[in-house]
């Protein structure tokens, strides 16, 4: 049951056009949330009060996300790899 609830959520996040998530937010290429659960500590509006907000995430799978993340996240540093920032100026340089 749980199993299958769990696949429905996700195949309707991958309908709403979700690329990534943070903080219980889900959001889609645009960086407009799409989906939003509850979660056990900091929420994305909790960054607006912090002095250093760090980002850390990486693998090509993410560059996607990353992106979709700084169109509404704060964020002073990003930590990443390669692969994640040769995807990030692929994708943004379109």
């Amino acid at each position: 049951m749980v199993e299958e609830l769990q696949k429905a959520s996700v195949t309707k996040l991958i309908e709403d056009g979700a690329v990534g998530e943070a903080f219980g937010y889900y959001f889609d290429e645009k960086g407009t949330v799409i989906h939003k659960v509850k979660t056990v500590g900091l929420q994305l509006e909790d960054l607006t009060s912090k002095k250093h907000v760090v980002t850390v995430a990486g693998g090509k799978s993410k560059g996607q996300a990353i992106i979709s993340y700084f169109k509404n996240g704060k964020s002073d540093v990003l930590i990443t790899d390669e692969a994640a920032a040769e995807q990030i100026l692929r994708d943004v340089s379109l």
